[in-house]
């Protein structure tokens, strides 16, 4: 009786887990290349679409560093400088960034970050103490975004729409106007029921599809700009409109 050969199973097991591993990897580089590509388009794109957006800007807070206007200036045509934040909070370098900013080339706004717990009266009182007069030449950004409870299923909504308005009503002491910044969620649930006629700033990344009624769009909330070798954390955005119209609304 002839003796048979067998292979270790250990053997057989190595192979399969051999073979398996290599079709997860050969996955792996087939889906990197497939996102890589796709990433590629959507730049492509991106920058296709920005070519419609003549007039650019950022937007800045104490997280973006130390930034040369001089600099910003020569591929910048406006920025927008995180001020105050409901009734106590102040970005740590707004006044130097504003001190700074003054001289460059570039049309200079200032912001708030509206509050659903405090009062519109204690918001702007802060504001006016902080920035005094340094509010730039380009309407005031108020930010708003839902957290916590306050979304647009909270019932006290109604309420805190009444107070945004009273807010931007205060604020309208400065003759300069006012824009309010959010995304198309925020505005249309709970921005334009109490404020239909203001200018309006929206987030969320598509340059396309919007109104004459939006003014400004947020395309890229985590940009940045290089300067002297480093990179720098800003937030990007459009005029939406021409080089024109943009004179009139800065104006």
């Amino acid at each position: 009786m002839k003796r048979r050969d067998y292979q270790p199973i250990y053997e057989n097991t190595y192979h399969r887990h051999h073979r398996r591993r290599w079709w997860l990897l050969l996955g792996l580089m087939l889906v990197l290349v497939a996102g890589g590509l796709g990433w590629s388009r959507w730049q492509a794109h991106q920058k296709q679409q920005l070519a419609n957006y003549p007039v650019r800007g950022v937007t800045i807070n104490q997280d973006s560093g130390y930034l040369d206007f001089q600099q910003l200036a020569n591929h910048t045509d406006f920025a927008y400088l995180q001020a105050t934040s409901g009734a106590t909070y102040t970005d740590d370098d707004f006044s130097d960034n504003y001190s700074r900013s003054q001289g460059a080339s570039l049309k200079v706004g200032v912001v708030h970050t509206f509050s659903f717990t405090s009062s519109a009266a204690r918001q702007y009182r802060h504001f006016h103490e902080t920035v005094g007069q340094n509010t730039g030449t380009l309407p005031i950004m108020v930010a708003v975004s839902y957290y916590g409870k306050y979304n647009g299923n909270s019932a006290d909504m109604a309420t805190q729409g009444q107070k945004l308005k009273q807010l931007v009503s205060q604020l309208e002491w400065y003759h300069q106007g006012v824009i309010i910044f959010g995304t198309k969620q925020v505005i249309n649930q709970f921005v334009r029921p109490v404020l239909p006629n203001q200018d309006y700033w929206v987030a969320g990344g598509k340059l396309a599809g919007h109104s004459s009624q939006v003014k400004l769009i947020e395309y890229d909330a985590s940009g940045s700009v290089t300067q002297n070798g480093q990179s720098l954390p800003v937030a990007r955005s459009v005029f939406n409109g021409t080089t024109r119209a943009w004179k009139k609304f800065s104006d």
